[in-house]
Formats: structure tokens, C-alpha cells, sequence
């Protein structure tokens, strides 16, 4: 019993060090194992990016995302190889929250830039340069801010914590941090238009 223990145990830090695309060709034949590691790898940043564009509805982001992994998981034989599977993936997330949006009547212009968000964050290494210089220009600017605006944005912003967990961890009302969010973000769109910076993902 320990040694079946121990090898299933070995086979799934094996699965947990394949790449993407591996993981979707094993998917393709039926590979449970493969499909949890991909899912555990890519559900919550998918749940992140999505509830930024639901409003920090977390429960719809995940109910979402859920639905877009089942998708890969039915239809990792579809996946050509023409982009990175970590694109591929982001797009069917991104097609469930423009239904789900759609369909309620929800979208707006400021979704629809949101929406943006939602493609596959991978960067070159120039663009990868380009934004470590960005966040250094906005943690500077972010020392203009009130101790309570720039701790909100640090914490959902570069700690990716949602909406609740600031609360709990600030002891204050979801409601609350979501009025200081709402304060900060203009304000800090305020300092980076005054800085030259005229649009950030941030805001």
C-alpha cells in the first residue's frame, strides 16, 4: 500500500514538471492525472484575471473558469499547436466571460478594455524589460499616495489577493476596500497621466 502511495506520489511530480502542451497530448487520451495538473495550474490566475473583469466576483469568476476548463478538457484534440497552449487556454476563458457578459447584458466599453486582460500574459523578454520598468515608474508614483490607497493597490494588484482577503486581512468591510480601490485607482491615474504614462492594466 505505501509503495503504491509512493509511486503515485512520483508519477505526479512527474506530470507536474511537463509542459503545457504534453499535458493537453495526454489530456487528448484521456489522462485524468494530466488534466488535474493543468487545471491546478492554471485555475486560479484564470479566476484572478476574470473576476478583475466580473467586478471581483469571485464565485461567477470561478464558475466560469470552471466551465472554460472543461471545454480544454474536452477539446484538447482541437488544440493545434499554432500558439502556445497557455494562449489557447486563456481564449477560451476569455470567450466564457464575454458570453456570460453578453448574455446578461452586462458589457460595457470598460469590459470590453477589461476584456484585454484576459489574453495570455506571457511576455518576450523585451516586453518582459518594458514592464520592470513600468512597475518601477509606478511604485514611485505609488509614494504619492495615502498609506491606506497604496496598501489596497499593492495588495490586489502585485499580491493578487481578492477583494475579501484584503478586507480580512485589513480588518475592514469588503465595501470598504473596494471605495478605497475605486479612490486609488484615480488617483493614481491622475499621477500617471501627469507622468506621461497613459494607460496601464492596473486601471
Amino acid at each position: 500500500m505505501e509503495g503504491d502511495l509512493q509511486g503515485n506520489r512520483f508519477r505526479e511530480e512527474l506530470v507536474g514538471k511537463l509542459s503545457d502542451e504534453v499535458l493537453l497530448e495526454r489530456i487528448c487520451a484521456g489522462d485524468q492525472q494530466a488534466f488535474s495538473q493543468l487545471y491546478l495550474r492554471y485555475q486560479p490566475r484564470l479566476v484572478r484575471h476574470c473576476a478583475r473583469v466580473l467586478r471581483d466576483d469571485l464565485a461567477q469568476a470561478a464558475d466560469l473558469v470552471d466551465e472554460a476548463m472543461f471545454d480544454v478538457w474536452r477539446s484538447a484534440k482541437n488544440f493545434a499547436g499554432r500558439s502556445k497552449a497557455s494562449t489557447w487556454i486563456y481564449s477560451i476563458a476569455r470567450n466564457k466571460v464575454i458570453s456570460w457578459l453578453r448574455k446578461t447584458s452586462e458589457v460595457t466599453l470598460e469590459d470590453e478594455s477589461l476584456l484585454d486582460a484576459l489574453i495570455d500574459p506571457a511576455a518576450n523578454p523585451q516586453e518582459e524589460l518594458a514592464m520592470d520598468d513600468m512597475k518601477q515608474q509606478l511604485f514611485r508614483l505609488m509614494d504619492q499616495l495615502t498609506e491606506e490607497h497604496r496598501e489596497v493597490l499593492k495588495l490586489t494588484y502585485f499580491e493578487d489577493k481578492s477583494v475579501k482577503e484584503v478586507a480580512e486581512m485589513l480588518a475592514i468591510s469588503e465595501s470598504t476596500v473596494k471605495t478605497r480601490m475605486f479612490y486609488a485607482r484615480k488617483r493614481m491615474g491622475q499621477l500617471l497621466e501627469k507622468a506621461g504614462i497613459t494607460s496601464f492594466e492596473m486601471l
